[in-house]
């Protein structure tokens, strides 16, 4: 069920939809971080720049997590310096009150407490160890499994990262001390946003993670991840189309980009690519067959976030000569974005 509709969507669409069989558009890659060889340290060991991009300030557009009003985690990119340890720079960019907070669009805020220190960053066989000061543990009760979603989001962000584990002033944090949320070997299948499907039990359940949008109070339209828990299914993917179809749950501030009679008619995964075939219901225009292209972003996001696909083939009724109201065409598969939120709402 729709909670509303959005003011001003249609100019505010935030994604460029281009004819090269990418719907996002191009996007700048982020340096890849290297594992150091040593203990923890103070500073994690990428690649150090150069004189030339340390005088230019060379800069890496990196997917950050915020806060919105709204109380959704959020990927947004920012230009981060390009300095030795960036992810390291990079969480603390993260912090409520940190050097991120005047970048960010109206109703983002910092999501780590404020004053949080980032003492050290260790990335070894791809878990990544981060080490904050006491001040990670100053945060409500409510903004727990948050705080490390957004951690843990955002590091497995990179290639060289698959886990995080949490440290306080060197000591490893088995649990978060106020709801006992496990801190150890943190990874994108604990979710993010978490929510359960009405008459679902837990121990039954399996997560998939789907885009909705979400607005800013000056009309700016972005996407917001939602790990939904559902049954249990054998097709991960199909599963996740329909579940995006249904929208968000009932009383969101979020709005789905599908129309909630869209018939889903299978999604198979061939090789590194996610094929869905959705009824003639995916197009707004059935003569000129045309779909919205927010629609279409969000079963890119959702499907390569749920499968192993790095690309997606959408047709409809098994047809893929299908355009959108933007201008572009998906006779092609098309990539998922380095960004999903990028610079500049």
């Amino acid at each position: 069920m729709r909670s509303k509709w959005f003011k001003g969507i249609g100019p505010l669409l935030i994604l460029p939809l281009v004819l090269t069989g990418c719907l996002f558009g191009p996007e700048k890659e982020s340096a890849p971080i290297d594992p150091p060889p040593k203990e923890m340290e103070n500073k994690q060991k990428d690649p150090k720049p150069s004189d030339d991009e340390s005088a230019t300030g060379k800069k890496d557009e990196l997917e950050l997590y915020f806060l919105t009003d709204s109380g959704y985690v959020v990927p947004y990119s920012l230009n981060v310096p390009k300095v030795e340890g960036i992810a390291k720079e990079a969480i603390e960019y993260m912090v409520k009150g940190g050097p991120a907070e005047s970048q960010l669009p109206e109703g983002f805020s910092g999501i780590l407490p404020q004053n949080t220190q980032v003492k050290g960053l260790d990335i070894r066989k791809g878990t990544a160890t981060v080490d904050f000061s006491k001040e990670f543990l100053d945060y409500d009760a409510k903004m727990e499994e948050k705080i490390l979603s957004a951690v843990t989001w955002m590091l497995t962000g990179f290639d060289s990262v698959k886990a995080v584990d949490i440290r306080v002033d060197g000591r490893p944090l088995e649990a978060m001390p106020k709801r006992k949320t496990p801190a150890q070997d943190l990874t994108r299948l604990n979710g993010i946003n978490l929510e359960l499907a009405q008459g679902v039990n837990v121990g039954e359940s399996m997560p998939v993670t789907l885009y909705f949008m979400g607005q800013t109070p000056d009309n700016t339209v972005y996407y917001v991840p939602i790990t939904r828990m559902i049954h249990r299914q054998k097709n991960v993917a199909e599963a996740a189309m329909k579940e995006l179809v249904k929208g968000p749950q009932h009383g969101s501030e979020l709005v789905g980009a599908l129309a909630e009679t869209t018939q889903v008619n299978g999604v198979k995964i061939k090789g590194d690519t996610a094929v869905a075939d959705f009824g003639k219901e995916l197009l707004q225009y059935s003569d000129e067959r045309k779909a919205s292209r927010n629609a279409l972003n969000t079963i890119v996001l959702s499907l390569t976030e749920n499968t192993s696909a790095k690309k997606v083939q959408i047709t409809v009724d098994g047809k893929s000569d299908v355009s959108t109201d933007g201008g572009g065409h998906f006779d092609k598969p098309v990539t998922r974005p380095k960004r999903v939120n990028p610079t500049g709402l």
